[in-house]
């Protein structure tokens, strides 16, 4: 699965917002990290729930969230799911966050598993 994409409509639908200029959402290695072994965990366990935000916080991030998904089978299905719901795509378009993160997982039976974090860190990363 080709997750450099789905940041990429992230991208796309950030900058199509006719409310205020939203800043492009940077790919962020921890995140990444977070997002795929959260991804891995639903899979395993075959069910949809969120994390724990303060989990995402401790990693040095002041402001966070999470889209999670499953059974789209690709990224613009994925992105179609959250852009029709108001709390997944409030997220997407949170002015404050500046960084990403995408994870994506198969279990055992075959279905597909979509976790997304957004965060703003709380020092500058290098």
């Amino acid at each position: 699965m080709n997750l450099n994409e789905l940041i990429h409509l992230h991208n796309k639908r950030r900058k199509k917002s006719r409310f205020w200029t939203l800043p492009e959402l940077k790919k962020d290695a921890t995140l990444m990290e977070y997002a795929q072994k959260w991804a891995i965990e639903m899979s395993t366990e075959n069910k949809l729930y969120h994390s724990k935000m303060t989990d995402i916080l401790r990693l040095g991030y002041n402001n966070v969230a999470e889209n999670i998904a499953t059974g789209q089978k690709d990224v613009e299905s994925v992105m179609n799911s959250w852009m029709k719901s108001m709390g997944h795509r409030s997220n997407i378009l949170k002015k404050s966050f500046t960084n990403i993160g995408c994870g994506y997982a198969l279990s055992n039976e075959g279905t597909p598993y979509w976790c997304v974090c957004f965060g703003t860190p709380s020092v500058k990363k290098k």
